[in-house]
């Protein structure tokens, strides 16, 4: 019985084409990524470096190496005052990450362009416990961080190697 079911499941799930997500299949077999970012202490890069590896996509060590190129331009962590008290102090923050990055291939031809990616979060506030409050945007930022990788690794799923793309929407 226990073999029947597990059989069942088997060819289902193959045939439903599900897999698990890890690296992008999108790209040819046997290309390779190079990942940079315009600030050499970026987190960001280190991280989806780190990720894609572990998930088995080819890596290149040089950008001379690389089939695809990878940057991130810009890593942006701000804190806004949504609200005060009725002491004028503030009582509610947003939270927002983000980063700004491009894909090109070998040929310097762009195939991403543009793409911003954000993570927003609210964060009450109190004065009276400012230790703990802390603690929780520093807990906030880090989920907000690997939500905003996880959104740069599933827009690479997405990118059709074979046409360029903008994420602009005033571009054309």
């Amino acid at each position: 019985m226990l073999r029947t079911l597990t059989l069942t499941l088997a060819v289902t799930i193959s045939a439903c084409g599900w897999h698990l997500r890890g690296a992008p299949k999108n790209f040819p077999p046997g290309s390779t990524l190079y990942i940079t970012s315009e600030d050499p202490r970026s987190d960001i890069a280190e991280t989806i470096t780190s990720l894609l590896q572990t998930s088995g996509l080819p890596l290149a060590e040089e950008p001379s190496q690389a089939d695809y190129l990878l940057t991130i331009h810009k890593e942006d962590e701000r804190k806004r005052t949504v609200s005060v008290d009725a002491k004028g102090r503030a009582s509610e923050y947003e939270l927002i990450t983000s980063a700004e990055y491009s894909v090109s291939d070998r040929s310097g031809r762009t195939l991403l362009t543009e793409a911003k990616a954000d993570v927003y979060r609210t964060l009450v506030w109190d004065d009276d416990e400012v230790v703990s409050k802390g603690e929780e945007e520093r807990l906030q930022r880090e989920e907000m961080r690997r939500e905003l990788i996880a959104r740069i690794i599933d827009r690479l799923r997405r990118i059709d190697v074979s046409t360029p793309v903008t994420d602009n929407p005033a571009a054309p």
